[in-house]
């Protein structure tokens, strides 16, 4: 009776065991809204004008090329009123920068991985 007893608590700690570490391997796993994300990439679009495009960026880091023939990289924070905010300029780390979106004759951004 004793070996049966002791069987069951085994039986039972094991199937508690299996049970938590599927349920951490569930918790980990990315919900199919979050890998969509991951696979969603930043993109340009033609149709829509340098303000729409920016503002849809925000939060990537984007190169804009201005009419004086000067560049700006740095994270596109906002977007209003004909300016563009970059915030942490690639190279200068400590400063932003207020762009008119007027002088932007181009903007790059990085759209695919090696």
């Amino acid at each position: 009776m004793k070996n049966r007893k002791s069987g069951r608590v085994i039986t039972m700690a094991l199937v508690l065991l299996i049970g938590l570490a599927a349920g951490s391997a569930l918790m980990v796993k990315n919900s199919p809204a979050q890998e969509a994300q991951k696979a969603e990439v930043a993109q340009l679009n033609v149709n829509f004008t340098v303000a729409d495009n920016l503002t849809a960026l925000k939060g990537k880091t984007v190169t804009v090329d201005l009419s004086s023939g000067q560049s700006l990289s740095g994270t596109v924070k906002d977007v209003k009123n004909g300016l563009v905010y970059l915030e942490k300029l690639v190279g200068k780390e400590f400063y932003d920068a207020l762009v008119v979106i007027e002088d932007i004759s181009a903007v790059e951004l990085r759209v695919r991985k090696q």
